[in-house]
């Protein structure tokens, strides 16, 4: 698999060939022996260089998008598996959960302090904590459900300390038999965007040898130990893999480790030999997320090398590709707090991380609101930006054979011979023009049935629509419902825009939640197109819905502008 860090060599090819073709043409044309024959090969190579362009910019998409941005979409969503614990996890669950569909959460086991230690220890189940931060993550919540999920109860006999999530899923493996099949069953309930399993469902608990020499037992107790650690390790060792999260490794575009405590929860997954050796096998790129501060007790004094030189002590010195490490400043009043707690900035000494073998990315990243955290939304923004690369399964020669169909296929389009998926194939003439167009997806109660609308002004567009600050002048928005679902995980993806034969057709996709269930909600998927007017033809024209799976076109709305 091509890596992002790999230069996109498209400019300097297309600049060097187009500068062969045209001294080519120069000898040609020149009165020296054998010009005809040089020239003609310069030329023939200066064609080649352009033709055969790795143009996988072209790619940049924003099949990922789905607020307010142009794009084309990509073949296929990511298929992004993350591997951790604690609240980092939570974190870039949020904002992936916004790129893709198609997330996969494998999730540490190994807490043994607070609500999940107590629970563990009276219940016999696994600790529920870190499962209860990635459901509440990566669901589609409203703002009271997610607050009643984090609740935490501060009396009571019994009941103090515990999170009113820790209990459901408690109470979930109770009724399910199974802790596995609990997580799967809260997925359902809270129409959560993916997959969540747990890294081991075996009862594992965590170790760690000192520079000392001692061995500290329990994750709490490492936690809480002020003397360096040189190794962590698993009791027992030959705990097993959920069979599922090796299956989603195997199959990932991209596998991404941590953020999050180093020691306690992004290596403990690692310690699993079958997560091990699956993520070493993947052909997924594999991108590891340091801390943006060091914690104390586990990594004091630990800069972005450090953190890496772990990991890879840990797991295997090839285990990942990227690093990604904030190089954004911390505020001197917010390092001071810090400071009093012995965390500080960890330092982003890039040459080392390469000296690693591991190519460091960075960026600002952070989110400063009393707590020093990744933000979200700029982790997955920088991750859209590296992901072309990540498609490009494919031979280097088979792209190459597809994209000389393609322009061949450009050139003789006229005849009604076009290339598609590798092969040539005739098709009519008549293909129409593709449009540019944002996307507004939204879960609006305004149809129950399926249904379209055409928005001209903003008095005419829903209230929902009103922060986006719409000039109606220049758009055009037209409205898709799908109508009324039983649960979430419902959603309209955008699969082109176009004029055809005098009239506008818009080509989307039903997504359906990847696990159907129990009923936590009636939703009501809608999308909204916003279109330049400048683009559309003036006049009265027909508005045409073609739905992927139904391979019709239905005539929905007369639009005249």
């Amino acid at each position: 698999m091509l890596r992002p860090y790999r230069q996109d060599p498209w400019r300097t090819r297309l600049i060097l060939g187009l500068g062969l073709v045209v001294c080519g043409i120069l000898i040609i044309c020149a009165k020296t022996a054998l010009n005809h024959w040089f020239g003609g090969s310069l030329v023939v190579g200066g064609l080649l260089l352009v033709v055969w362009v790795p143009r996988v910019r072209n790619q940049l998409g924003a099949a990922f998008i789905t607020e307010r941005k142009c794009f084309r979409l990509l073949e296929r969503e990511a298929r992004i598996v993350v591997i951790g614990g604690g609240t980092g996890l939570g974190t870039i669950l949020r904002g992936l959960k916004k790129i893709t569909n198609d997330l996969t959460a494998i999730v540490t086991v190994a807490d043994d302090g607070g609500s999940s230690g107590r629970l563990r220890k009276e219940f016999g189940i696994l600790p529920p904590g870190d499962i209860r931060s990635c459901l509440i993550a990566m669901a589609d919540l409203e703002p009271l459900m997610e607050q009643l999920m984090q609740y935490r109860f501060n009396g009571g006999s019994g009941l103090a300390g515990h999170s009113f999530g820790n209990l459901f899923l408690t109470a979930m493996t109770g009724i399910t038999g199974d802790f596995q099949k609990a997580i799967e069953a809260s997925v359902k309930v809270l129409a959560v965007k993916g997959r969540i399993f747990a890294a081991t469902l075996d009862n594992v608990s965590l170790r760690a040898e000192l520079q000392d020499g001692v061995v500290v037992k329990g994750e709490s107790a490492i936690s809480r130990s002020k003397t360096p650690i040189k190794r962590i390790y698993l009791e027992p060792a030959a705990a097993k893999a959920v069979p599922e999260s090796l299956e989603a490794i195997a199959t990932a575009d991209l596998i991404i480790m941590g953020p999050g405590s180093l020691f306690t929860s992004v290596i403990p997954p690692l310690l699993v030999e079958e997560i091990r050796a699956a993520v070493k096998a993947a052909k997924a790129t594999k991108i590891y997320i340091c801390n943006v501060m060091t914690q104390p007790g586990e990594t004091d004094g630990f800069s972005a090398s450090d953190h890496l030189r772990v990991l890879l002590e840990h797991t295997d010195p090839k285990l990942v590709d990227y690093m990604i490490i904030n190089d954004q400043k911390v505020p001197p009043e917010t390092q001071a707090i810090y400071a009093e707690e012995g965390a500080e900035p960890v330092f982003p000494d890039q040459g080392k991380v390469l000296s690693l073998g591991v190519r460091p990315v960075t960026g600002p990243l952070l989110n400063i609101n009393g707590l020093v955290r990744h933000d979200a939304d700029r982790l997955a923004n920088l991750l859209i930006k590296m992901m072309p690369m990540f498609f490009s399964r494919r031979r280097r020669w088979q792209r190459s054979w597809h994209r000389f169909l393609g322009v061949f296929g450009g050139l003789v389009g006229k005849l009604g011979i076009v290339a598609s998926g590798g092969r040539l194939r005739w098709r009519s003439t008549e293909r129409g023009k593709t449009l540019k167009f944002d996307f507004i997806a939204k879960n609006l109660h305004r149809f129950h049935g399926p249904a379209c609308e055409v928005y001209t002004s903003a008095e005419e567009a829903p209230v929902e629509l009103h922060p986006y600050q719409i000039d109606f002048e220049k758009n055009l928005v037209i409205g898709v419902f799908l109508g009324e679902r039983p649960y979430g995980g419902f959603g309209l993806a955008p699969l082109g825009v176009r004029l055809k034969n005098n009239g506008l057709e818009i080509t989307y996709r039903e997504e359906k939640p990847l696990q159907a269930g129990v009923v936590q909600r009636l939703t009501y998927p809608a999308a909204f197109f916003v279109l330049e007017r400048q683009d559309l033809p003036v006049g009265e024209f027909p508005l045409y819905l073609k739905c992927e799976e139904a391979k019709k076109t239905f005539l929905v709305h007369k639009i005249s502008l």
